[in-house]
């Protein structure tokens, strides 16, 4: 009974580890659990509980401060007992000690239930330093009892937060001194009671045990802490990295993560792609007409669609406005303008339905072919000057950018049309850039 709570603690955690580490599964999950995760689970079920309606950092605080408070009790009614069975005459000063403090230990517990977690951590932290310092002179520090100290400078990092620093600090001071008050002015020559040796290395060993196995518990879950506080940074970063390059209103990614793959295929002289810019044909008078709700509920439909047909190694994002952009690495322009196509008849053949009414769209779209060398800004400028010659084309059609071999030297731009009945044409329509 002496080791109270933390023993059961300690043993459950062999027990997880032992288990574990041959492989054991858990049979009410139906799922074999690795030994690291057994022992996080059984610490977040100790240190991790919601206690007092706190969470958070603080709440954090708080479970830890309640499971010491507990494992404090439960030792101190444990040695209570021991001391009553002993001689309970000789020792009524200590068991009049452990009394007063294991009823200090409950008024606690009551605090840190009631969401006071600051307060109730200077209780336990406070009141088991006036426990040891009364204590230890009954029985000389033979009786081991000033180690409990040695876990003070781990343990008020778990019970105080980051904002509580001068409670640490204050906490790690007093403890340092009064473990070395113990250890070399309360030796067992000058204790009030004389217990008998082997009891006494007994109780020495005991508490040496006890001390060792709650450090053991703290690293343990400091490590877990530091494990998960790890995790959390790393889906912040992730989710930070997901809302930099998604557009909120398609989910799809926005300029820079278009750019990044365009410098990436550019880098190499003789990389081959096509870039396809599409417009929305009349979008302001839909916005004008029916308000940003419905243009917005157009936007997220189509992109929803156009993503639904774009190949795996293709990027397909937002350019901006009722712009969208693909990227289609390895295309010749050929094959992007009959996938191009193919999007156009997507867009048009279907309606998006809005709060009651549905809209019938078009779109216009313009393609261009990375001529070997040229950057990316080149081919993106080409997509817009053919986007720019289908709208003036009357909407709702796609045109290509091919210069030809004069055109590279003369700034002319020679182009594709493909037709929105499916028939293909070319034409030779000059301008200067």
């Amino acid at each position: 009974m002496a080791l109270g709570a933390f023993a059961r603690v300690a043993a459950a955690l062999g027990h997880y580890e032992t288990t574990l580490e041959c492989g054991v599964s858990d049979k009410t999950a139906g799922v074999e659990i690795s030994p690291q995760r057994g022992v996080t689970v059984l610490l977040e079920r100790l240190f991790n509980r919601k206690v007092g309606g706190l969470s958070g950092v603080i709440g954090r605080a708080a479970a830890t401060t309640h499971s010491f408070l507990i494992f404090l009790l439960t030792l101190t009614l444990a040695y209570v007992v021991f001391h009553t069975t002993y001689d309970a005459q000789g020792l009524s000063w200590l068991i009049t000690i452990n009394l007063g403090a294991a009823v200090g230990y409950a008024a606690g517990i009551v605090v840190v239930r009631l969401g006071h977690q600051s307060a109730a951590s200077v209780i336990a932290l406070g009141v088991a330093l006036v426990h040891v310092m009364l204590s230890t002179p009954v029985l000389g520090w033979q009786s081991g009892l000033h180690l409990y100290l040695v876990a003070g400078g781990q343990l008020v990092l778990m019970l105080f937060t980051e904002r509580q620093r001068l409670l640490r600090w204050t906490f790690v001071i007093l403890a340092a001194v009064a473990f070395v008050y113990c250890q070399t002015m309360l030796p067992s020559s000058t204790a009030q009671y004389d217990m008998n040796s082997d009891v006494l290395a007994m109780l020495f060993s005991v508490n040496a045990v006890m001390t060792a196995g709650l450090m053991y518990v703290l690293a343990a879950l400091a490590h877990m802490r530091a494990a998960s506080a790890g995790r959390v940074a790393a889906a912040s970063a992730e989710r930070a990295e997901y809302l930099a390059n998604t557009d909120p209103l398609t989910g799809l990614s926005n300029r820079r993560p278009i750019m990044e793959r365009l410098e990436r295929l550019s880098a190499s002289a003789a990389s081959v792609y096509c870039v396809a810019l599409a417009d929305l044909d009349s979008f302001k008078a839909l916005n004008d007409e029916f308000g940003h709700i419905c243009g917005d509920r157009v936007l997220a439909t189509l992109g929803e669609r156009l993503r639904g047909h774009v190949r795996p190694t293709d990027s397909l994002g937002r350019w901006g406005g009722e712009e969208f952009v693909f990227v289609l690495p390895g295309a010749r322009l050929v094959d992007a303008l009959a996938m191009m196509e193919r999007m156009r008849s997507i867009v048009g053949e279907h309606v998006v339905p809005c709060s009651g009414h549905s809209h019938h769209v078009t779109v216009s779209i313009g393609v261009a072919e990375r001529r070997p060398g040229a950057m990316s800004h080149r081919v993106i400028k080409h997509a817009d000057d053919a986007l720019y010659e289908a709208k003036l084309s009357g909407r709702n059609r796609v045109r290509a950018f091919e210069p030809s071999s004069e055109a590279s030297e003369s700034g002319t731009l020679a182009e594709v049309a493909i037709n929105p009945d499916g028939g293909e044409g070319h034409r030779t329509h000059r301008r200067q850039r």
